[in-house]
Order: structure tokens, then sequence, then C-alpha cells
């Protein structure tokens, strides 16, 4: 029943996009921390989300419905690109339902590594996007798009910065993820469920708050369930519901754990990484 409701829900998004003459709700373009590039050099670039008011678009795993932006690079020759480097999600909902993504605007981070032959002027980088972008009316419910953007770059023999774009991705890069020193992490199958649990090492009492959520990185947990926390002290414990169209083997635990009053010790870091070997 759950994976039927899946795929319906996608199938309606779907649908209500294709053919449709609405606008897209959504400003996008690419931009980069330098003017020019050297021999060589790795830089980078960012796709720059910019939502109409009450639209979000969606995280690398937007959970049980929605549709991660994407970019598929077609790049000069020796020239490669790395993946996303997405910035912290937050709850979004289509319609009832929840969702990981973005409610305010995304700067959407990858780095490029030049050659180091480089052609003479200039280089041209050129990336197919693809996104859902999503309103709180149902009638407004979502959108797919997808665009053909392209960035030109000088060629030199040392790097001139774009001063715009430069501290537009710095600003972005303190939105990424961050390590957490001085937590324990466990995590293991009970059930339909894997149970998280993290402690402060250092006996630090961790607050309860009803907000607190795991956003996994991999599409193995349902996000039309609850998940339910419960803390001792120093340590947490969240229970996280297995998703029916899981693969029936869950080899590893891989996210974001939030808590929206900032862990203990962290000075006020809401977002705890987490990789880890399921037992």
């Amino acid at each position: 029943m759950k994976n039927f409701l899946y795929i319906l829900l996608l199938a309606v998004a779907t649908a209500s996009a294709v053919g449709t003459s609405k606008p897209d709700f959504l400003k996008h373009r690419l931009l980069s921390e330098i003017k020019t590039v050297a021999p060589g050099q790795t830089f980078t670039v960012a796709l720059f989300l910019d939502h109409d008011e009450t639209f979000h678009t969606y995280w690398q795993n937007p959970g049980t419905v929605g549709l991660a932006t994407s970019l598929e690079w077609n790049l000069p020759t020796g020239f490669k690109a790395g993946p996303i480097q997405w910035q912290v999600p937050e709850k979004v909902k289509m319609v009832i339902y929840d969702a990981h993504g973005y409610n305010s605007d995304a700067t959407l981070l990858v780095d490029i590594t030049a050659p180091e032959t480089l052609p003479e002027d200039e280089v041209k980088l050129e990336a197919k996007a693809v996104w859902m972008v999503c309103g709180p009316e149902p009638k407004q419910c979502c959108n797919m798009g997808f665009k053909n953007l392209s960035l030109k770059l000088k060629t030199s023999v040392s790097t001139e910065w774009d001063e715009a774009g430069r501290s537009q991705i710095a600003e972005a890069r303190r939105r990424l993820p961050q390590v957490l020193d001085g937590w324990e992490q466990t995590a293991k199958l009970i059930g339909e469920k894997v149970v998280l649990s993290v402690r402060n090492a250092k006996g630090l009492p961790v607050p309860i708050d009803k907000k607190l959520y795991f956003y996994s990185k991999l599409n193995h947990f349902t996000t039309l369930v609850e998940q339910e926390s419960e803390v001792e002290r120093n340590e947490l414990r969240i229970s996280l519901p297995v998703a029916d169209y899981a693969p029936e083997k869950i080899g590893e635990l891989v996210g974001l754990l939030f808590h929206p009053r900032g862990w203990p010790g962290t000075n006020g870091k809401k977002y705890m990484p987490v990789s880890l070997s399921l037992k």
C-alpha cells in the first residue's frame, strides 16, 4: 500500500508538470567563483535556485515524495565535474506530505577541475539542470522543469576571481554539513525500524525537542510515518521507519541528524553528520 501511494504521488506530480503552461516559480542560473581559469585549477561553480515565495525544491533524497534537483554536465575536453555538494536541508510539504528540500533559496556547489592544457581565449561549461518545484496549493502542486545552462570563462596563466560569485559561494559553503566532534554514534536494525543512538562523550545533556529529525541521504525510510525519539540525559535514540520500497538489506545509515536547538558543545550547530554500518 505504501509503495502504491509513493508511485501514485510521483505520477500525479509528473502528470501535472508535463505540457503545463504554468510558470516555473523558480529562477535559476550558474555562477562561478572565478572569471578566468588557470591550467590544472580546481574551482567551484554553483547552481543558484531562487524560489518564488512559498515554493520549494528538493534535497538529494527528497523522501517518499518529490524529485531531487540534478545536473548533467557537458564540459570541454579534459574538464571534470565533482558531485553536487548539498547545503543542509529542511522539511518541506508536498500538499500534506512531508519531504526534504529547501523552502528558501539554495546554492548547490560543484567543484570543477581543469586540465593542464587549456584552449586559448575561453571555455564554455554547459549543464542540463532538472528540478521539481512545488507550492502550497493543490492546483499549483508541482511543476517539473529542465533547462540547459552555460557559463563562459576566460583562460589565463593566473586566476582572476569573480568577487560577487566568490562571496555567494563562500556563504553557501558555510551551509554545508560539518563534522561534530565529541559524539558517539551507533545504529542497528530492529524489526521494521532502524534505531540510531548518539551519545555525548563528555556527558553533556541532550535537550528534548519534538522537532528532532534524521534526514537520510539514502531513500530507505518513509517520510509518511513519524520518527520517534527519546532522550536519556546525554543520549538520544531515534527510530527510523523503514520504507517498503527500501532494499531487503540496508547496509549503512548515512545522513544528517537535526536538532533545532543545536547540539551541546558545538557552538549551536544543528546538523550532525552520520555515517554508520548497520549491525
